[in-house]
């Protein structure tokens, strides 16, 4: 898997599915293959069913539009629609290989995903979380996000489509990264280097898949992300204020700031 990061671009397709991201799904699917198959492998199998719910949903999510134009051709959706059918696609990639863990892994290797409680904590942090995200982002320098300005234009045309492709894809990663990986990292060590764990292949993923131009330097701060999300995870023991979180800043990200990184 660490071999397939670390290989750079053969080629790139801009109308097509990168070659590079559908090679790093293959290889955590056949990885995932083997330890399924082979019992001297099984300690590597619920780190390795998280690696692929992240590698393989990645890839889904950046085939799908292509699939769909190909496929439908002039009835295709617009590019709006190809994005939220391309973050359903990916979650559910993801719900089933959750699914696997939960039925493939003896109790003791299975991750714990979090899923089932909302507590107190929970809730309180579901409610601020996003309030303290929305405020430390208007109070930073706009230069420093990369920020022009707020364009209600654009956010009111993308909101049928745009804003729940966020929300799916904000659910998506949060099972894959605070659920299904940093749940198996902790079945194996302290809770602590298995947030941290989580929180650096979150910044490598990112990097790896869909990071680019002067979209880059966000790999620290996505690093950073990750590490809060993980703890407010294992504090609350719920992993929806991350989902929340997530998702909000994930369409603050797609209205305010990428508009100003790209300039348009």
């Amino acid at each position: 898997m660490g071999a397939s990061l670390l290989v750079p671009y053969s080629f790139s397709d801009p109308n097509g599915v990168d070659p590079y991201v559908a090679r790093i799904g293959a290889v955590s699917l056949l990885l995932l293959g083997a330890a399924l198959l082979s019992r001297r492998l099984a300690a590597a199998r619920p780190v390795l069913i998280a690696l692929a719910s992240i590698a393989a949903s990645y890839t889904v999510l950046s085939a799908m539009p292509q699939l769909l134009s190909d496929l439908l051709g002039e009835r295709a959706p617009s590019a709006d629609a190809e994005v939220f059918w391309a973050s359903l696609a990916q979650l559910t990639v993801t719900a089933g290989l959750a699914v696997l863990a939960l039925r493939r892994l003896g109790t003791e290797a299975r991750p714990r995903l979090r899923l089932g409680r909302f507590g107190p904590g929970a809730t309180a942090a579901t409610l601020v979380g996003p309030l303290l995200l929305i405020g430390a982002g208007l109070a930073l320098p706009a230069a420093l996000l990369g920020r022009e300005a707020v364009q209600p234009t654009a956010a009111l045309r993308d909101l049928p489509w745009l804003w729940p492709a966020n929300l799916l894809q904000a659910l998506s990663q949060e099972v894959q990264f605070r659920g299904l990986l940093m749940g198996a990292l902790e079945r194996v060590s302290a809770k602590r280097w298995a947030n941290l764990g989580q929180a650096i292949f979150f910044g490598l993923a990112h990097l790896a898949v869909n990071y680019e131009g002067p979209v880059g330097p966000f790999v620290p701060v996505t690093i950073a992300a990750g590490l809060l999300l993980g703890w407010v995870v294992q504090r609350t023991n719920s992993l929806w204020p991350a989902v929340a979180v997530h998702a909000v800043a994930d369409i603050a990200i797609t209205v305010a700031v990428v508009p100003g990184l790209y300039g348009y």
